[in-house]
C-alpha cells in the first residue's frame, strides 16, 4: 500500500493561477493526499478571494486541505477590529485584497463568510514527524507552542531552537523568503525543481 503524501505549501498571496497550477499540475493533488497550507492566502496578488474560494471548494469536494493562519490574515482581522491598524493591512497588499472582493473599504469585508474562515484557522499543526507553522516558534519563551504572535511574525529564530522540545520533529514554515542558494547551503544534496 502506498503511503499517503503530505504536501505543504506556503505564502500563496492572492496568486490563484499559480496556486491552482501548482496543486493540480505540478503536485497533482488527489483525495488520497493531505495538503497543508501554511499561510498568507491573501494580499499582494490579484486574486485573494478566488484563492480562498478554491481552498473551500477543495474542502467541500472531499479533499484533505488543512489550513493555518498567516500574518496577512491576522492583519486583516486586526484591521477589522481596530481602525488604527488598517494602515498595516492596506500597506502590505490589502488594497489588492479589497479589489479582489470588489470592496472599497476594509469594513466592507466584516460580514463576508471568508472572515469566519480566517478566524478559525489554526496557528500550528503537529504531525507525527513535523510541526507546521507560518513563521516559526520562539523557543526563548516558556512555552513556544502558546506564543501565537511569534507563530505569525517571528524571523531569525533558528539559533534558539530547543531540539528537546521538538522531540525529533522537523519544523516546516513559510513567512521568510529564502533563496535557492540559502536552501542548498542548509541541506546538502537537495534537488530543487524550477
Amino acid at each position: 500500500m502506498m503511503k499517503k503524501r503530505e504536501i505543504a505549501i506556503s505564502d500563496i498571496h492572492g496568486c490563484y493561477k499559480t496556486f491552482r497550477a501548482l496543486v493540480e499540475e505540478k503536485v497533482q493533488f488527489t483525495k488520497e493526499d493531505d495538503l497543508y497550507l501554511l499561510d498568507d492566502y491573501i494580499d499582494r496578488g490579484p486574486d485573494s478571494k478566488t484563492v480562498v474560494d478554491y481552498i473551500l471548494q477543495l474542502q467541500n469536494d472531499g479533499y484533505s486541505v488543512n489550513c493555518l493562519r498567516g500574518n496577512h490574515e491576522q492583519m486583516l482581522l486586526d484591521a477589522l477590529q481596530d481602525d488604527n491598524r488598517e494602515y498595516l493591512f492596506l500597506r502590505n497588499g490589502g488594497k489588492q485584497t479589497l479589489a479582489s472582493y470588489n470592496c472599497s473599504f476594509t469594513s466592507d469585508l466584516e460580514k463576508h463568510p471568508h472572515i469566519d474562515f480566517f478566524k478559525n484557522l489554526k496557528y500550528y499543526i503537529e504531525l507525527e514527524d513535523y510541526y507546521l507553522v507560518h513563521a516559526g516558534f520562539d523557543f526563548r519563551k516558556p512555552n513556544p507552542f502558546l506564543d501565537t504572535e511569534s507563530m505569525l511574525w517571528i524571523r531569525r529564530w533558528y539559533n534558539h531552537i530547543d531540539y528537546d522540545a521538538l522531540d525529533g520533529k522537523i519544523i516546516i514554515h513559510g513567512h521568510t523568503p529564502v533563496t535557492k542558494r540559502e536552501i542548498k547551503a542548509m541541506f546538502h544534496n537537495i534537488r530543487i525543481n524550477k
